[in-house]
């Protein structure tokens, strides 16, 4: 009795037991697996489509324009000898990187030769001058003799007239005429030479004259060549590269030092030739290389590294830089000039601006009266050049009557132009678009779609919601989902 017992329970534990606590799980998750039937009457569903919208604005301020930039030097100075020989001298202010003032010694060429050179010169200036001065006076004594012998020719003419006169009332020896007619001759012949004298040493003098005007140039020309045996720093600035050293021989025309200007700075920048039409408020033609682009005052900004600060400089929109656009980047290159490249302002940071500095470009442009302001979210590619905004047609509700119905359509907008983004000053996003309604009838008011469209009826004719989002709004869901990806992504 007590085996058969023994082997009920053992059955009832092996075999039983299990297969009731089977049927007690399955039947447990049956109970919380079942869905509770709801009426269809019980459940409303709202298949409208909902559309978050904005409405365009216009934009009434100047287009700004903003463009990378690279400092660049005013202009590098290679100063070089003029005269050739041995650096005697060099200053120790002269070493890459100092600062230099205009007429400031910076090296001294052994002047010896040319020390000589003058002497040299000065007298032969001061030969010259002396056969010149010998000369003066043979003109003057040839004058005197020529003037004895004109009166001794005039006076042995008279006699000859006087023997002929007589000789025609009284008979008197032919010979006695002959022989003062030889006189006659004889005097105008010494008269003559005498003359003709005092006409060479006249073409002597001139001959001499340039003589000692040619001494005086080789004596200035020498004196020069001496001054130019100290060389000077002929601008304000910095040097960047030093050549020559002390003991060297330095050719003429060699360079001895790279010093940059200070006085002015220059900014090396791009912008697109779209953004000509907005700078100057006309059509500018690209192939005016060099010409002015009319001084347009700009701000060139500069942003430290470790801050926000900006540090200012005033600069002028001066010119196109090089001829025509780049092929590589299809960008216009022009130059700003900074008049005054040391701040005076107490605001921190560098005071002077430097080559090699990064800046931003700001460049106030001429404003316009036909241009608006949509949404980033709101644009839509069309093709890979161009793109498109939807735009709600109907009985657009008020601002705050949020969740009113609206029949009517989805209008594609194409054929406006983009200008520029606007940057939220805050974030640093950029929100918005500056547009030129161009070939399109995009006007201030319109009420365009920032949610994708993309899925909705063509007519929507059944109405839709329409969700006034403002900007702020936009903003704050942005950066919520930005949020929730991050987290998502941890």
């Amino acid at each position: 009795m007590t085996k058969t017992s023994d082997s009920i329970k053992r059955f009832v534990t092996q075999y039983i037991a299990p297969l009731l606590l089977l049927f007690a799980g399955v039947a447990i998750v049956a109970s919380f697996g079942k869905r509770k039937v709801v009426s269809d009457d019980s459940l409303s569903i709202d298949d409208t489509p909902v559309v978050h919208v904005q409405t365009v604005g216009p934009y009434d301020s100047a287009v700004i324009i903003e463009a990378d930039g690279l400092v660049v030097p005013f202009r590098e100075i290679q100063l070089a000898t003029q005269v050739s020989g041995i650096v005697l001298e060099k200053s120790s202010n002269c070493r890459a990187g100092n600062e230099v003032q205009k007429g400031q010694e910076l090296f001294k060429i052994d002047p010896t030769d040319y020390e000589i050179e003058l002497r040299k010169c000065e007298t032969q200036l001061d030969q010259s001058k002396i056969e010149l001065d010998e000369l003066s006076l043979d003109i003057d004594n040839t004058v005197k003799l020529l003037e004895l012998a004109q009166a001794d020719s005039d006076l042995q003419k008279k006699e000859v007239d006087r023997l002929e006169e007589i000789a025609t009332k009284v008979v008197i020896p032919q010979s006695d005429i002959d022989r003062a007619k030889r006189t006659f001759l004889t005097a105008e012949q010494n008269r003559q030479q005498l003359d003709n004298q005092q006409r060479s040493l006249a073409q002597r003098r001139y001959r001499l004259s340039n003589s000692v005007k040619l001494a005086e140039i080789q004596v200035e020309r020498a004196k020069l060549d001496l001054q130019r045996t100290t060389i000077n720093s002929t601008v304000s600035g910095r040097i960047v590269r030093e050549v020559v050293e002390q003991d060297s021989f330095a050719q003429k025309g060699s360079t001895l030092v790279v010093i940059q200007d200070h006085s002015r700075a220059e900014v090396r920048c791009k912008i697109r030739i779209s953004d000509l039409e907005w700078i100057t408020g006309e059509r500018v033609e690209v192939d005016q290389s060099g010409g002015s682009l009319g001084n347009l005052n700009v701000d060139v900004i500069y942003r430290t590294e470790n801050s926000r600060e900006e540090c200012l400089w005033l600069g002028r929109l001066e010119r196109f830089d090089g001829e025509g656009v780049e092929s590589d980047t299809h960008m216009l290159p022009v130059r700003v000039v900074i008049d005054e490249p040391q701040r005076s302002d107490a605001a921190p940071g560098p005071k002077r601006i430097v080559r090699g500095m990064y800046v931003t470009v700001r460049i106030t442009g001429k404003k316009q009266d036909n241009l608006v302001t949509v949404p980033a979210s709101a644009l839509r590619l069309n093709t890979r050049t161009s793109h498109r905004l939807w735009r709600v047609d109907g009985a657009v509700p008020t601002k705050n009557s949020d969740g009113q119905m609206l029949s009517g359509e989805l209008q594609k907008i194409t054929g406006f132009r983009l200008i520029r983004p606007v940057i939220n000053s805050e974030t640093g996003i950029r929100d918005s678009w500056i547009v030129d309604p161009a070939e399109s009838d995009l006007r201030p008011g319109d009420t365009i779609t920032i949610s994708n469209p993309q899925g909705y009826p063509k007519g929507l004719q059944g109405g839709m919601m329409v969700d006034y989002v403002t900007q702020s709004q936009l903003l704050e869901s942005t950066n919520n989902s930005a949020t929730d990806q991050g987290g998502a992504n941890e």
